[in-house]
């Protein structure tokens, strides 16, 4: 059915791990902020390491091979850095980079369409930003999901259909967002919330354990959203931005 069997994609992926170059690369596969500049010693090790995983990345049917044999896969993965486990599920059609800085749980889900961003070019293209992203056991990621970088999420969490969380987020166990919600950066999510379908969190926000987020509730920047009502995290009078039953107890 393809132009490439199993025999010969392990024998490229055992000669990559006895390539000298890319495995002087590959521990500079690292979180930090560097200059996208081919003088940079660090951004030449990143190159060779990009350019060695970008011809499996952009073909998914070498990845359906590797990702249908539990011991291509463990190789594919261990070659590129990847020291985390290795019972979770993942499809072809995936945005990967800098699997030295993911850890995938146990019995982790990650749905076709996922982008893990473990890396950002700043908006004038000079920096290159680089974090990792760690998903808990038992968690499920829908089809289109979208993760930023330096982002933490729980075990037996939910992350519905094109949902997208921004840099530096946590979300606790436990906690389930529904389809077309946007998360952005910098939020703190509790365990045992509950996100209902397209609603907005607003950066930098802090949503307390056990809460439910209505459905197309917006949620500002910089809330604290808690069980009395959702305030202002940095105002020095704690002021008062919304109430009540759209931001409630779980099951209440």
């Amino acid at each position: 059915m393809y132009p490439f069997s199993s025999a010969s994609i392990q024998h490229a992926l055992l000669a990559l791990r006895q390539d000298a170059t890319f495995q002087v690369a590959l521990p500079h596969i690292k979180a930090g902020r560097f200059p996208r500049d081919p003088n940079n010693t660090v951004y030449q090790h990143r190159l060779c390491y990009t350019q060695a995983l970008r011809p499996y990345l952009y073909h998914p049917a070498l990845l359906q091979v590797i990702f249908s044999d539990a011991d291509l896969k463990t190789l594919f993965f261990r070659t590129f850095g990847y020291r985390g486990p290795m019972d979770f599920t993942i499809y072809p059609n995936v945005w990967l980079r800098d699997l030295p800085l993911l850890y995938l749980g146990q019995r982790v889900y990650l749905g076709d369409g996922l982008l893990l961003g473990t890396n950002q070019v700043s908006i004038d293209q000079s920096y290159l930003s680089v974090g990792p992203i760690t998903i808990g056991d038992h968690t499920v990621l829908d089809q289109q999901v979208a993760i930023g970088y330096h982002t933490h999420i729980g075990q037996a969490c939910h992350l519905g259909f094109r949902t997208g969380l921004g840099i530096h987020c946590a979300v606790g166990d436990g906690t389930r967002v529904e389809e077309s919600v946007v998360i952005g950066h910098g939020v703190k999510i509790g365990t045992g919330v509950t996100v209902q379908q397209r609603a907005h969190i607003g950066n930098m926000s802090l949503i307390d354990d056990g809460l439910t987020v209505a459905s197309s509730q917006v949620i500002p920047p910089f809330s604290h959203v808690t069980a009395e009502g959702v305030y202002h995290r940095r105002s020095r009078e704690r002021e008062y931005l919304g109430a009540g039953t759209a931001y409630r107890m779980g099951g209440v």
